[in-house]
């Protein structure tokens, strides 16, 4: 098989963003509807493909220095946050950036997060490997971008910085699958940025489950979301 990846992984890379785009657009006029729960499903269902798939692939050669890859990027994710305040896992503080102008710092985060992660998405000589990942990372992102959209339609001044701030957001997870293409030496490194992009994804998945909920309590509808989740991601990776 042709190591290239096809012309639909980068359209859906696309228009994952261009939904949760227009989703937020229509949620903008319904605030009393939470993301929460899709929010859940997206993070049990990235924990869900990033354990079962990812990290078998990591280690199918038993390769011990991945590890300190994985922490590489869970605490590249963590610095990355510092900057989004959250957006990755379903925050948005507007208080915290300027009025009347775009976040850059908020933006450039999300953009090299979106890149980071799309790294990963390389055939490397295995047909049934990047579209497992693939789902993983789109469910992850259209909640993403409601929430981004939702941040940049209370902070830009007009319509068009939203628009910039989007469309650049939907650019960078494509720009990174075409640069594993054009550059072969991190398809040479393909484990060691595997190993990266798992660790960013613990993070945020992890962080979305285990958020608590107000009181602490059980949360049925939240644990139910979270076994429905985890069990179509099993079900992605068997052949």
């Amino acid at each position: 098989m042709d190591s290239s990846l096809p012309l639909l992984l980068y359209l859906l890379l696309l228009l994952a963003v261009l939904l949760g785009w227009a989703a937020g657009a229509w949620l903008q006029r319904r605030p009393q509807l939470p993301l929460r729960y899709v929010l859940t499903f997206s993070g049990a269902y990235l924990l869900g493909i990033a354990v079962f798939h990812q990290l078998p692939s990591i280690y199918d050669s038993h390769a011990h220095h991945y590890g300190l890859f994985i922490m590489l990027g869970f605490f590249l994710q963590l610095i990355l946050e510092t900057f989004s305040k959250g957006v990755e896992h379903g925050h948005a503080h507007p208080e915290a950036f300027p009025q009347g102008s775009l976040p850059y710092s908020l933006l450039i985060s999300l953009y090299l997060h979106a890149f980071l992660e799309s790294l990963a998405l390389q055939s490397h000589g295995d047909p049934g490997h990047f579209p497992v990942l693939l789902w993983g990372i789109l469910v992850h992102k259209v909640p993403v971008a409601i929430i981004l959209y939702g941040l940049l339609r209370q902070l830009a001044r007009r319509n068009w910085q939203v628009a910039l701030g989007m469309l650049f957001f939907a650019l960078m997870a494509p720009l990174g699958a075409l640069l594993t293409q054009l550059w072969p030496f991190l398809q040479d490194f393909y484990h060691e940025v595997s190993a990266l992009v798992f660790g960013i994804f613990l993070h945020i998945s992890t962080t979305i489950l285990f958020e608590a909920d107000k009181g602490h309590h059980f949360h049925r509808i939240k644990f139910s979301i979270i076994i429905l989740a985890l069990a179509l991601a099993y079900l992605s990776v068997l052949h």
